[in-house]
Protein backbone atom coordinates (compact mmCIF):
# COMPACT_ATOMS: atom_id res chain seq x y z
CA UNK A 1 0.00 0.00 0.00
CA UNK A 2 2.52 2.12 1.06
CA UNK A 3 4.52 1.63 -2.71
CA UNK A 4 1.35 3.11 -4.60
CA UNK A 5 0.52 5.81 -2.31
CA UNK A 6 4.15 7.49 -3.05
CA UNK A 7 3.12 6.23 -7.16
CA UNK A 8 0.30 8.40 -6.75
CA UNK A 9 1.84 11.15 -5.13
CA UNK A 10 4.35 11.31 -7.83
CA UNK A 11 1.72 11.23 -10.44
CA UNK A 12 -0.13 13.99 -9.02
CA UNK A 13 2.78 16.16 -8.33
CA UNK A 14 3.94 15.91 -11.96
CA UNK A 15 -0.03 16.60 -13.34
CA UNK A 16 0.06 19.61 -11.42
CA UNK A 17 3.73 20.92 -12.71
CA UNK A 18 2.28 20.45 -16.29
CA UNK A 19 -0.65 22.01 -15.74
CA UNK A 20 0.74 25.46 -14.18
CA UNK A 21 3.27 25.42 -17.06
CA UNK A 22 0.54 25.08 -19.59
CA UNK A 23 -1.48 28.05 -17.23
CA UNK A 24 1.30 30.06 -17.18
CA UNK A 25 2.32 30.07 -20.68
CA UNK A 26 -1.40 30.71 -21.66
CA UNK A 27 -1.19 34.01 -19.21
CA UNK A 28 1.86 34.96 -20.56
CA UNK A 29 0.81 34.83 -24.84
CA UNK A 30 -2.44 36.96 -23.85
CA UNK A 31 -0.97 39.20 -21.15
CA UNK A 32 1.88 40.05 -22.79
CA UNK A 33 4.48 39.45 -20.15
CA UNK A 34 4.79 39.86 -16.73
CA UNK A 35 5.01 43.73 -16.22
CA UNK A 36 2.09 45.64 -16.28
CA UNK A 37 0.73 46.46 -20.16
CA UNK A 38 -1.18 49.24 -21.65
CA UNK A 39 -4.32 47.98 -24.26
CA UNK A 40 -4.72 49.59 -27.63
CA UNK A 41 -7.14 48.74 -30.18
CA UNK A 42 -6.14 49.68 -33.79
CA UNK A 43 -8.64 49.22 -36.68
CA UNK A 44 -7.38 48.44 -40.41
CA UNK A 45 -9.46 49.43 -43.29
CA UNK A 46 -7.64 46.89 -44.99
CA UNK A 47 -6.59 43.28 -45.20
CA UNK A 48 -2.92 42.64 -42.54
CA UNK A 49 -1.89 39.86 -44.39
CA UNK A 50 0.52 37.97 -41.91
CA UNK A 51 -0.12 39.34 -39.05
CA UNK A 52 -0.30 36.75 -36.31
CA UNK A 53 -0.99 36.67 -32.35
CA UNK A 54 2.79 37.63 -30.73
CA UNK A 55 3.54 39.63 -33.63
CA UNK A 56 6.16 42.45 -32.75
CA UNK A 57 5.25 46.04 -31.79
CA UNK A 58 7.30 48.91 -32.88
CA UNK A 59 8.21 52.47 -31.53
CA UNK A 60 10.44 53.90 -34.10
CA UNK A 61 12.01 51.08 -34.69
CA UNK A 62 12.41 49.96 -31.12
CA UNK A 63 10.20 47.00 -29.63
CA UNK A 64 7.11 47.71 -26.90
CA UNK A 65 4.99 45.25 -27.09
CA UNK A 66 3.02 42.54 -29.15
CA UNK A 67 -0.30 41.97 -30.48
CA UNK A 68 -2.38 39.95 -28.32
CA UNK A 69 -5.34 39.89 -30.23
CA UNK A 70 -7.05 39.95 -33.65
CA UNK A 71 -10.37 40.29 -34.80
CA UNK A 72 -13.16 41.27 -37.19
CA UNK A 73 -15.18 44.11 -36.64
CA UNK A 74 -19.05 43.25 -36.23
CA UNK A 75 -19.95 46.92 -37.31
CA UNK A 76 -17.34 46.54 -40.97
CA UNK A 77 -16.98 43.32 -42.06
CA UNK A 78 -13.89 44.76 -44.36
CA UNK A 79 -12.12 46.24 -41.20
CA UNK A 80 -9.76 43.96 -39.04
CA UNK A 81 -9.07 45.03 -35.26
CA UNK A 82 -5.75 44.34 -33.58
CA UNK A 83 -5.45 44.59 -29.99
CA UNK A 84 -1.62 45.54 -28.75
CA UNK A 85 -0.33 45.61 -25.32
CA UNK A 86 2.83 47.54 -24.74
CA UNK A 87 4.58 49.66 -22.13
CA UNK A 88 3.16 51.81 -20.13
CA UNK A 89 5.80 54.52 -20.77
CA UNK A 90 5.43 54.09 -24.40
CA UNK A 91 3.92 57.82 -25.96
CA UNK A 92 1.26 57.19 -27.67
CA UNK A 93 -0.70 59.80 -28.90
CA UNK A 94 -3.57 60.94 -30.81
CA UNK A 95 -1.02 62.00 -33.97
CA UNK A 96 0.80 58.66 -33.70
CA UNK A 97 0.97 57.34 -36.96
CA UNK A 98 -0.05 53.20 -37.50
CA UNK A 99 1.49 51.08 -40.16
CA UNK A 100 2.63 47.28 -40.61
CA UNK A 101 5.99 46.93 -41.78
CA UNK A 102 7.98 43.90 -42.24
CA UNK A 103 11.68 42.84 -40.78
CA UNK A 104 13.95 40.47 -41.21
CA UNK A 105 14.71 38.00 -44.15
CA UNK A 106 11.80 36.37 -43.93
CA UNK A 107 9.72 39.40 -44.03
CA UNK A 108 7.55 38.79 -40.78
CA UNK A 109 4.78 41.80 -40.46
CA UNK A 110 5.15 43.65 -37.22
CA UNK A 111 3.02 46.91 -35.80
CA UNK A 112 4.81 49.96 -36.26
CA UNK A 113 3.96 53.23 -34.57
CA UNK A 114 5.56 56.63 -35.30
CA UNK A 115 5.77 59.36 -32.26
CA UNK A 116 3.83 62.56 -33.15
CA UNK A 117 4.09 66.09 -31.51
CA UNK A 118 5.36 66.51 -27.92
CA UNK A 119 2.33 68.72 -27.75
CA UNK A 120 -0.28 66.31 -28.80
CA UNK A 121 -2.93 64.62 -26.41
CA UNK A 122 -2.21 61.19 -24.92
CA UNK A 123 -4.69 58.81 -25.77
CA UNK A 124 -7.28 57.52 -23.54
CA UNK A 125 -10.66 56.18 -23.11
CA UNK A 126 -13.54 55.49 -20.50
CA UNK A 127 -12.45 53.74 -17.67
CA UNK A 128 -12.87 49.64 -18.44
CA UNK A 129 -12.77 50.66 -22.44
CA UNK A 130 -9.69 50.10 -24.51
CA UNK A 131 -8.30 53.42 -26.35
CA UNK A 132 -8.51 53.01 -30.14
CA UNK A 133 -5.69 54.30 -32.79
CA UNK A 134 -7.14 54.87 -36.23
CA UNK A 135 -4.77 53.46 -39.08
CA UNK A 136 -4.44 55.30 -42.64
CA UNK A 137 -6.24 52.90 -45.42
CA UNK A 138 -2.75 52.10 -46.81
CA UNK A 139 -1.31 51.07 -43.84
CA UNK A 140 -1.49 47.67 -43.89
CA UNK A 141 -0.60 47.57 -47.30
CA UNK A 142 1.07 44.53 -47.94
CA UNK A 143 4.81 43.92 -50.50
CA UNK A 144 2.42 41.57 -52.49
CA UNK A 145 -0.42 43.81 -53.25
CA UNK A 146 2.18 46.77 -53.17
CA UNK A 147 3.99 44.75 -56.09
CA UNK A 148 1.01 43.18 -57.71
CA UNK A 149 -0.46 47.46 -57.88
CA UNK A 150 2.91 48.37 -59.62
CA UNK A 151 2.70 45.50 -61.76
CA UNK A 152 -0.67 46.88 -62.83
CA UNK A 153 0.38 50.37 -63.54
CA UNK A 154 3.13 48.87 -65.51
CA UNK A 155 0.98 47.10 -67.73
CA UNK A 156 -1.49 49.85 -68.28
CA UNK A 157 1.59 52.01 -69.47
CA UNK A 158 2.68 49.26 -71.79
CA UNK A 159 -0.27 49.14 -73.16
CA UNK A 160 -0.89 52.75 -73.53
CA UNK A 161 2.50 53.15 -75.57
CA UNK A 162 2.32 49.71 -77.40
CA UNK A 163 2.82 51.24 -80.77
CA UNK A 164 5.67 53.81 -79.64
CA UNK A 165 7.59 50.33 -77.86
CA UNK A 166 7.09 48.62 -81.05
CA UNK A 167 8.50 50.45 -83.20
CA UNK A 168 11.39 51.34 -80.98
CA UNK A 169 12.22 47.87 -80.76
CA UNK A 170 12.21 47.62 -84.59
CA UNK A 171 14.35 50.43 -84.91
CA UNK A 172 17.50 48.72 -82.63
CA UNK A 173 16.52 45.71 -84.44
CA UNK A 174 17.52 47.47 -87.60
CA UNK A 175 20.65 49.25 -86.29
CA UNK A 176 21.49 46.12 -84.56
CA UNK A 177 21.58 44.50 -88.51
CA UNK A 178 23.45 47.52 -89.92
CA UNK A 179 26.15 46.93 -87.25
CA UNK A 180 26.44 43.30 -88.22
CA UNK A 181 27.00 44.12 -91.30
CA UNK A 182 29.43 46.34 -90.90
CA UNK A 183 31.26 44.95 -87.92
CA UNK A 184 34.67 44.49 -90.04
CA UNK A 185 34.44 47.99 -91.09
CA UNK A 186 33.42 49.42 -87.18
CA UNK A 187 36.50 47.51 -85.94
CA UNK A 188 39.01 48.91 -88.35
CA UNK A 189 37.44 52.40 -87.74
CA UNK A 190 38.37 51.68 -83.89
CA UNK A 191 41.61 50.30 -84.25
CA UNK A 192 42.79 53.42 -86.28
CA UNK A 193 41.42 55.45 -83.90
CA UNK A 194 43.69 53.45 -81.21
CA UNK A 195 46.52 53.78 -82.99
CA UNK A 196 45.62 56.85 -83.39
CA UNK A 197 45.22 57.82 -79.50
CA UNK A 198 48.41 55.57 -78.88
CA UNK A 199 45.95 53.32 -77.04
CA UNK A 200 45.98 49.53 -77.11
CA UNK A 201 48.25 46.51 -76.12
CA UNK A 202 51.30 45.72 -77.65
CA UNK A 203 51.09 43.92 -80.79
CA UNK A 204 53.31 40.40 -80.57
CA UNK A 205 54.30 40.76 -84.17
CA UNK A 206 57.25 43.73 -84.84
CA UNK A 207 59.47 42.78 -88.01
CA UNK A 208 61.82 43.86 -89.75
CA UNK A 209 64.36 43.56 -93.23
CA UNK A 210 67.52 42.42 -93.09
CA UNK A 211 70.46 44.44 -95.00
CA UNK A 212 73.33 43.27 -96.60
CA UNK A 213 76.64 43.23 -93.88
CA UNK A 214 79.78 42.20 -96.40
CA UNK A 215 82.41 44.56 -97.22
CA UNK A 216 83.56 45.00 -100.48
CA UNK A 217 86.38 47.95 -100.29
CA UNK A 218 89.64 48.83 -98.25
CA UNK A 219 89.32 52.16 -98.23
CA UNK A 220 86.32 54.48 -99.56
CA UNK A 221 86.87 54.47 -103.93
CA UNK A 222 82.97 56.08 -103.99
CA UNK A 223 81.41 59.63 -103.18
CA UNK A 224 78.90 60.66 -101.06
CA UNK A 225 75.49 59.20 -101.68
CA UNK A 226 71.79 60.32 -100.50
CA UNK A 227 69.02 57.68 -100.57
CA UNK A 228 65.50 59.38 -100.33
CA UNK A 229 63.00 57.68 -99.13
CA UNK A 230 61.49 54.88 -102.38
CA UNK A 231 58.25 56.07 -103.86
CA UNK A 232 55.61 53.33 -103.49
CA UNK A 233 51.98 52.83 -104.52
CA UNK A 234 49.43 53.80 -101.93
CA UNK A 235 49.06 49.41 -101.30
CA UNK A 236 52.67 49.26 -100.95
CA UNK A 237 53.27 52.41 -98.06
CA UNK A 238 51.82 50.14 -95.47
CA UNK A 239 53.44 48.35 -92.07
CA UNK A 240 51.13 45.54 -93.00
CA UNK A 241 51.85 42.75 -95.18
CA UNK A 242 50.18 43.38 -98.22
CA UNK A 243 48.43 40.80 -100.27
CA UNK A 244 47.75 40.32 -103.83
CA UNK A 245 44.40 39.20 -105.00
CA UNK A 246 42.11 37.58 -102.84
CA UNK A 247 43.42 37.41 -99.49
CA UNK A 248 42.75 34.02 -96.58
CA UNK A 249 39.68 33.94 -94.60
CA UNK A 250 41.13 33.73 -91.85
CA UNK A 251 43.20 36.76 -92.16
CA UNK A 252 46.79 34.94 -90.46
CA UNK A 253 48.55 37.63 -91.52
CA UNK A 254 46.82 40.10 -89.39
CA UNK A 255 49.25 40.56 -86.61
CA UNK A 256 52.45 40.92 -89.28
CA UNK A 257 53.40 44.60 -88.50
CA UNK A 258 56.97 46.45 -90.04
CA UNK A 259 58.80 48.57 -87.75
CA UNK A 260 57.63 51.21 -90.59
CA UNK A 261 55.96 51.56 -93.71
CA UNK A 262 57.54 49.56 -95.96
CA UNK A 263 59.62 52.10 -98.46
CA UNK A 264 60.76 53.78 -95.11
CA UNK A 265 62.43 50.46 -93.90
CA UNK A 266 63.39 49.63 -97.07
CA UNK A 267 65.11 53.12 -97.62
CA UNK A 268 66.77 52.64 -93.90
CA UNK A 269 68.49 48.77 -95.36
CA UNK A 270 69.84 50.48 -98.18
CA UNK A 271 71.96 53.08 -96.40
CA UNK A 272 72.83 50.41 -93.38
CA UNK A 273 73.88 48.18 -96.45
CA UNK A 274 75.81 50.57 -98.43
CA UNK A 275 77.69 51.83 -95.22
CA UNK A 276 78.23 47.89 -94.57
CA UNK A 277 80.28 47.96 -98.22
CA UNK A 278 82.92 50.80 -96.77
CA UNK A 279 82.97 52.05 -100.33
CA UNK A 280 81.13 55.12 -99.84
CA UNK A 281 82.55 58.14 -98.23
CA UNK A 282 79.24 59.11 -96.99
CA UNK A 283 75.80 57.58 -97.33
CA UNK A 284 73.07 59.03 -95.84
CA UNK A 285 69.45 60.45 -96.61
CA UNK A 286 69.45 64.00 -98.03
CA UNK A 287 69.77 66.93 -96.67
CA UNK A 288 66.95 69.56 -96.07
CA UNK A 289 69.02 72.75 -96.96
CA UNK A 290 70.66 71.53 -100.26
CA UNK A 291 68.60 68.29 -101.39
CA UNK A 292 70.67 68.30 -104.80
CA UNK A 293 74.54 69.12 -103.02
CA UNK A 294 75.52 64.72 -104.00
CA UNK A 295 74.62 62.47 -105.96
CA UNK A 296 71.41 59.85 -105.09
CA UNK A 297 70.20 56.44 -105.00
CA UNK A 298 66.55 57.12 -106.05
CA UNK A 299 64.46 53.85 -105.45
CA UNK A 300 61.42 52.78 -106.67
CA UNK A 301 59.01 49.84 -104.86
CA UNK A 302 57.08 48.42 -107.47
CA UNK A 303 56.16 45.24 -105.67
CA UNK A 304 56.46 44.08 -102.23
CA UNK A 305 53.50 41.72 -101.21
CA UNK A 306 52.23 38.43 -101.13
CA UNK A 307 50.42 36.68 -103.28
CA UNK A 308 48.15 33.72 -102.63
CA UNK A 309 48.35 32.30 -106.24
CA UNK A 310 49.15 29.86 -107.58
CA UNK A 311 50.73 29.16 -104.53
CA UNK A 312 51.37 31.92 -101.64
CA UNK A 313 54.83 33.59 -102.54
CA UNK A 314 57.02 36.74 -101.83
CA UNK A 315 57.61 38.96 -104.66
CA UNK A 316 59.56 42.08 -104.53
CA UNK A 317 60.29 44.19 -106.95
CA UNK A 318 62.43 47.49 -106.95
CA UNK A 319 64.26 50.00 -109.50
CA UNK A 320 67.04 51.87 -108.86
CA UNK A 321 68.57 54.98 -110.52
CA UNK A 322 71.24 56.89 -110.08
CA UNK A 323 71.34 60.40 -110.54
CA UNK A 324 73.49 62.96 -110.43
CA UNK A 325 73.99 66.22 -108.58
CA UNK A 326 72.56 67.96 -111.32
CA UNK A 327 69.35 65.56 -111.38
CA UNK A 328 70.48 63.60 -114.37
CA UNK A 329 69.91 60.13 -114.48
CA UNK A 330 72.89 58.43 -115.48
CA UNK A 331 72.63 54.67 -114.44
CA UNK A 332 69.34 52.85 -113.45
CA UNK A 333 68.27 48.55 -112.78
CA UNK A 334 65.38 47.08 -112.20
CA UNK A 335 65.61 43.63 -110.15
CA UNK A 336 62.80 41.48 -109.46
CA UNK A 337 63.07 38.29 -107.00
CA UNK A 338 60.51 36.25 -105.22
CA UNK A 339 60.42 33.35 -102.52
CA UNK A 340 57.42 31.04 -102.01
CA UNK A 341 56.26 31.11 -98.10
CA UNK A 342 57.06 27.91 -95.94
CA UNK A 343 53.50 28.25 -94.56
CA UNK A 344 50.81 30.37 -94.31
CA UNK A 345 51.06 32.51 -91.29
CA UNK A 346 52.30 35.71 -90.09
CA UNK A 347 56.23 34.96 -89.53
CA UNK A 348 56.49 32.76 -92.95
CA UNK A 349 55.29 35.69 -94.80
CA UNK A 350 57.67 37.94 -93.09
CA UNK A 351 60.84 35.70 -93.54
CA UNK A 352 59.41 35.34 -97.33
CA UNK A 353 59.70 39.11 -98.23
CA UNK A 354 62.78 39.15 -96.34
CA UNK A 355 64.24 36.47 -98.06
CA UNK A 356 63.14 38.31 -101.72
CA UNK A 357 64.42 41.52 -100.79
CA UNK A 358 67.96 39.88 -99.58
CA UNK A 359 68.37 38.28 -102.57
CA UNK A 360 68.09 42.04 -104.56
CA UNK A 361 70.73 43.28 -102.19
CA UNK A 362 72.91 40.53 -103.02
CA UNK A 363 72.64 41.89 -106.68
CA UNK A 364 72.15 45.55 -106.11
CA UNK A 365 74.79 46.24 -103.61
CA UNK A 366 78.10 44.84 -105.88
CA UNK A 367 76.51 46.55 -108.76
CA UNK A 368 75.79 49.89 -106.91
CA UNK A 369 80.17 49.54 -105.99
CA UNK A 370 81.02 49.62 -109.37
CA UNK A 371 79.40 52.25 -110.66
CA UNK A 372 81.35 55.40 -111.98
CA UNK A 373 78.78 57.86 -109.58
CA UNK A 374 79.91 61.61 -110.28
CA UNK A 375 81.28 63.73 -106.94
CA UNK A 376 79.23 66.67 -105.73
CA UNK A 377 80.89 70.35 -106.56
CA UNK A 378 83.78 71.47 -103.98
CA UNK A 379 82.13 74.41 -102.22
CA UNK A 380 83.77 77.87 -102.81
CA UNK A 381 85.33 79.15 -100.07
CA UNK A 382 83.65 82.14 -98.20
CA UNK A 383 86.08 84.36 -98.69
CA UNK A 384 86.12 84.13 -102.30
CA UNK A 385 83.35 85.91 -104.72
CA UNK A 386 82.97 86.02 -108.21
CA UNK A 387 83.81 88.66 -110.15
CA UNK A 388 81.07 90.82 -111.92
CA UNK A 389 81.81 92.94 -114.74
CA UNK A 390 81.49 97.39 -114.13
CA UNK A 391 78.36 98.67 -115.61
CA UNK A 392 79.16 101.17 -118.45
CA UNK A 393 78.61 104.52 -118.02
CA UNK A 394 75.61 106.55 -118.03
CA UNK A 395 75.42 108.47 -121.07
CA UNK A 396 75.25 112.41 -120.97
CA UNK A 397 71.69 113.84 -121.57
CA UNK A 398 71.01 117.18 -122.99
CA UNK A 399 69.58 119.76 -120.18
CA UNK A 400 66.36 120.70 -120.18
CA UNK A 401 64.48 123.79 -121.49
CA UNK A 402 63.34 126.34 -119.53
CA UNK A 403 59.78 126.43 -119.11
CA UNK A 404 57.76 129.00 -120.59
Amino acid sequence: METKARYLLVGSFVLAATLAMFAFVYWLHNTGGLGERERYRIRFEAPVSGLLKGSSVLFNGIRVGEVTEISLSPDAPKDVLVTIAVDPATPVRTDTVVSVDFQGLTGAPVIGLRGGDADAAMIGGAVGDIPQLAASPDASLSLTESARGTLQRLDKIMDENSTALKEAISGFSAFAGVLSRNSERIDGILAGLERFAGGGTAKPGIYTLTAFDKALCETPSQPQLAIPEPTAPMAFNSDRVVVMGDPPADAPFAQAQFTDNAPAVIQGKLIESLEHTKCFSAVGRPAFDSPDASAQLQAEVRRFSVTMTPSPTADVELALKIASPGGKITEQRIFHESAPLAAVDSQSAVNALDAAFGKILAEAVPWLTSLTIEAAPAKADDGDFPDFPEPPPAEPTAPEAPAP
